[in-house]
């Protein structure tokens, strides 16, 4: 009589045992397809959603009336809280002098628009080259429209006509004419010269 009272109660254990770890499941798999594809990055972090993305667009900053730079991203991501634009997927900008006019033009793999303290930083192979013909190469610059400089933290290659000069850091205006390089070391194609030993 006690085992058949026992049964059925083992068996009514069990289905309510089932039924639980399938309501879990469900929910926990339910929780995860409700995420966006995008919202967790490649180590399972959850990833904030952008407020704006747009492609192939271009954010004009002015200082004044007039253009101080132009910047193009293939991608870009715009979350209002933290005032910022992610760039992506290949980055250009054009920086103009104080009379407007076209100084130098930059290209990056991605870069990140700060807009309250109007701040622009590149990353991934930076390259700067002015109207005049001056190169500098980098991995990560940033560009400042108060002060109207470019700044590098990193190690720098600046090439001119004559000149290749390496350093670990460096200050310039957009249009690579007034800089400042730290440690800077290198090479010059400028024909020095030489004093002639005069013969007795």
């Amino acid at each position: 009589m006690k085992q058949i009272v026992k049964l059925p109660f083992m068996r009514l254990w069990l289905i309510f045992l089932l039924v639980g770890i399938l309501l879990v499941g469900g929910f926990g798999c339910s929780d995860l397809q409700d995420l966006e594809p995008n919202t967790l990055d490649s180590a399972g972090t959850l990833v904030k959603q952008p407020d704006q993305e747009t492609w192939n667009s271009t954010i004009l900053i002015t200082r004044d009336g007039r253009p101080v730079a132009r910047i193009w991203a293939a991608y870009l991501a715009s979350f209002n809280k933290e005032h910022k634009t992610v760039l992506k997927d290949s980055v250009a900008a054009d920086f103009f002098n104080a009379a407007g006019q076209h100084a130098s033009r930059l290209t990056a793999k991605e870069g990140t628009l700060f807009q309250k303290v109007e701040r622009f930083v590149a990353r991934g192979n930076v390259v700067v080259i002015s109207d005049s013909g001056v190169v500098l190469r980098t991995e990560e610059l940033r560009w400042d429209k108060h002060q109207q400089k470019i700044v590098s933290d990193l190690p720098v290659t600046f090439t001119t006509k004559t000149d290749t000069l390496m350093g670990d850091r460096f200050i310039s205006d957009p249009d690579l004419t007034h800089f400042e390089i730290y440690n800077a070391r290198g090479v010059t194609r400028r024909l020095v010269p030489l004093e002639k030993k005069k013969t007795p």
